[in-house]
């Protein structure tokens, strides 16, 4: 079966061979070389000088981790949304005591520094500013975070980025960007298996963290800090899971992290123009269309579940429905992780033919040609 859906991913042969072994004592020097190949290569992959840690808990446990350490009782927290992690991330500022401005961003945009300079300007003070820097249930990416970010700390805003399905699949570079608490997970773009997020911490996170007289007993990222200076982990871990993040990282820095984005940038050019042949409509609006996973209305007469359907069992690719209140009112195609040329050429044919078995007339061979054209094009052999 080929996942063309956004995570969890297929993992490669050698991230599988990597949890097949036995477990150790997660206070032994074995587990704390580990640690320690993890976060220094980690680093490379966020672009970050500034701490890295893991947690053993799901991508929206580490927006819980940004939002229980960071948010002050009365903080107010801009949370520009264009689907539904932008609105669960303004649940978990909300849970911890913040002051949430939910900001819906309407016509297919996602966070923009335009948008976001508008919002700023129209709420007043805000300590936080969250968002998604790609929005998985809609198909939306941000435009310009490193404007972004520099437009809410002339406020004094901090920013605190997700970033679960953007990092390996576009140049995030924290650092460069100023984002402040940026949080990753391994199961989209780096090809890991699910369980455990990334998280990396800057200083001006780091300042506010440290005056918090009360922080969460299991995310409390002081605590993970303490910790990390021994390469270790403040709770029992997901040794089986770090094992395969560790491989997972390793395969991408070996393979090149440079040609890794220039395949998902050539993927997503070829998945796009065989799309596009297609005539579908997308929920992003031009120039926010997401590289990272394709969402798209549902022609008429058809449903999600008679194309995604029909996809995996007369072809053998899962694609994706709608989450919560999209359900039912969209498809989405993923590209992500172990991506080639051969897996989006395949998911185009396939979903044309299964488009003209359901109705709609659209020409399969010129949006394979397209596709392979661009794939090529932007990733030549």
């Amino acid at each position: 079966m080929l996942l063309m859906i956004p995570g969890p991913t297929e993992i490669d042969e050698r991230v599988i061979r990597a949890m097949a072994r036995q477990m150790i004592d997660h206070r032994s020097e074995e587990f704390r070389t580990l640690m320690k190949s993890i976060v220094e290569n980690a680093k490379k992959i966020f672009e970050t000088k500034s701490d890295v840690f893991v947690l053993t808990a799901s991508g929206t446990g580490g927006v819980e981790a940004a939002a229980s350490n960071l948010t002050m009782p009365g903080d107010r927290v801009l949370v520009p949304m264009c689907g539904l992690f932008g609105e669960r991330m303004a649940d978990a500022f909300e849970a911890y005591g913040g002051h949430v401005i939910r900001a819906k961003l309407e016509n297919g945009q996602g966070p923009n520094p335009e948008a976001v300079k508008k919002l700023l300007d129209e709420h007043g003070h805000v300590d936080i500013v969250a968002f998604p820097y790609n929005e998985t249930s809609t198909g939306i990416i941000s435009q310009n975070v490193k404007e972004i970010a520099r437009i809410c700390h002339e406020r004094g805003a901090l920013v605190v980025v997700d970033a679960v399905t953007a990092l390996g699949g576009v140049r995030v570079a924290v650092d460069e960007a100023g984002i402040d608490f940026c949080v990753s997970g391994p199961q989209k773009c780096l090809a890991a298996p699910p369980g455990v997020a990334l998280v990396s911490v800057g200083e001006r996170a780091w300042e506010k963290i440290e005056r918090k007289k009360t922080r969460p007993p299991y995310f409390d990222m002081v605590k993970y800090k303490h910790f990390l200076e021994r390469w270790e982990t403040p709770f029992t871990p997901a040794v089986t899971l770090f094992w395969a993040l560790d491989e997972a990282l390793k395969i991408i820095l070996e393979y090149g992290y440079e040609k890794w984005l220039r395949r998902h940038a050539a993927g997503a050019a070829g998945l796009y123009a065989g799309l596009r042949t297609y005539e579908l409509e997308f929920y992003a609006a031009k120039g926010f269309e997401s590289p990272i996973v394709a969402a798209m209305h549902i022609p008429p007469g058809m449903t999600d579940v008679a194309i995604r359907e029909a996809m995996k069992k007369q072809y053998g690719i899962l694609i994706s429905g709608g989450l919560a209140h999209y359900k039912g009112k969209m498809f989405r195609i993923a590209n992500i992780g172990l991506i080639s040329r051969e897996k989006i050429v395949n998911t185009i044919f396939a979903l044309g033919k299964v488009l003209n078995s359901l109705g709609k007339s659209v020409d399969v061979e010129t949006a394979v040609e397209r596709a392979e054209k661009e794939f090529d094009r932007n990733f030549p052999a």
